[in-house]
């Protein structure tokens, strides 16, 4: 099913005067003296993205029907917050945090602002992407103004059955950047909501702005630790991780382990490092120390992440083939054994903690004997 791109579906302007008398010029002056000035804008912004996202999706509002996903609050504008917007979509699509039915998108600062609702009914999801023109320097919409809000209005339906069943056409509108390059995070991650993904998966990819098998290798990791090698109250974590991907962003989100709380160090080793580990350690991920509270000791794992096979197809596209394994993996979180490897258990000596081998000049393979000496034993 194609819902073709359609240009920008016009919002009466008497429709735009009742529902939202707040945001039409009323005078300079007014808009001056008005305390929530700014709060009553963006606020407006995302009740007028979430009408006309209603609109487009051609679906009615009712409980659980959308699924709204926005960088709105990470987005600028004139370094400006556009956090209120997300109070706007909730008020007019009733969708919340509680039920991860609003999503809030990880971006940089001077990432355009942008909407993306999926409704359930119709598969359709709706995508707005505000012109700056149009929002720079002002604290009140004109007739003008809302009426050329949105640079950008594209449809289309996005659900990973009707995707993989015509692979052809996905990829034909992926190429042609159908969300203005947000194609992969909003098919990614709305697809996951749609599997019922639980909440640590879907703030991971909040943080990480897209959902991947990099994402879903950091997940299985977390879940083993909490599985396997728990920490008591009062205990804490401290990984090290020794070839970088996407799964930090997992194990930052859910453990809670930061580099500003002195929680997480990365080692990025050369070829000519990892040439050197030992074959037993040669997949390498990660090292994971753990305090224990009693008396301050460390013990630790050496593990290796990964993924396997799938039962997926080849489609021979980036986004499709990643969708797959991640909705395919999405089955099994409850088994995280399956993906991790411990390679070496160790506990540090006495007085020794995890920044000792986080030092500068300091390689943690070698510190743990992973590494061959130089006459190769």
């Amino acid at each position: 099913m194609r819902i073709k791109k359609n240009g920008l579906l016009t919002l009466g302007i008497m429709a735009t005067l009742f529902l939202f008398p707040t945001v039409i010029v009323a005078g300079s002056a007014a808009a001056g003296t008005c305390k929530n000035s700014e709060y009553g804008f963006w606020k407006s912004i995302g009740k007028i993205a979430a009408i006309k996202a209603m609109k487009n999706t051609e679906a009615k509002r009712r409980a659980g029907e959308f699924i709204a996903l926005t960088n709105a609050g990470y987005a600028e504008v004139d370094g400006r917050t556009t956090q209120a917007a997300l109070d706007g979509l909730s008020k007019i699509l009733a969708v919340s945090r509680g039920d991860f039915s609003l999503v809030e998108i990880h971006s940089n600062p001077v990432a355009p602002l942008w909407f993306a609702v999926y409704a359930r009914s119709t598969g359709i999801c709706a995508y707005l992407e505000v012109a700056e023109a149009a929002v720079a320097g002002a604290t009140r919409l004109s007739k003008t103004s809302v009426s050329s809000l949105f640079s950008t209005q594209t449809q289309r339906v996005i659900t990973a059955d009707t995707l993989f069943e015509n692979p052809y056409e996905a990829i034909a509108d992926f190429d042609a950047k159908i969300f203005n390059g947000n194609e992969f995070r909003i098919v990614t991650i709305t697809n996951a909501v749609l599997a019922g993904a639980p909440p640590y998966v879907i703030r991971s990819t909040e943080l990480h702005d897209h959902f991947c098998p990099g994402v879903t290798s950091g997940v299985f990791l977390a879940r083993y630790l909490n599985n396997k090698f728990p920490i008591d109250r009062g205990g804490s974590y401290f990984v090290q991780s020794v070839r970088p991907w996407c799964k930090e962003d997992a194990l930052l989100a859910i453990l809670n382990t930061t580099p500003g709380k002195k929680g997480y160090h990365l080692y990025y080793p050369t070829d000519e490092d990892q040439a050197r580990w030992v074959d037993e350690a040669k997949d390498a991920a990660n090292i994971i120390y753990r305090k224990n509270p009693g008396d301050d000791t460390w013990d630790g794992i050496v593990v290796a992440v990964g993924l396997g096979q799938t039962d997926c197809p080849a489609y021979n596209n980036s986004l499709l083939d990643k969708l797959c394994s991640d909705l395919y993996h999405l089955k099994n979180l409850d088994v995280p054994e399956d993906y991790i490897t411990v390679i070496k258990s160790f506990t540090l000596p006495v007085a020794v903690t995890p920044k000792d081998y986080a030092r500068p000049g300091v390689d943690p393979m070698v510190a743990l004997g992973l590494v061959r000496t130089d006459s190769g034993n």
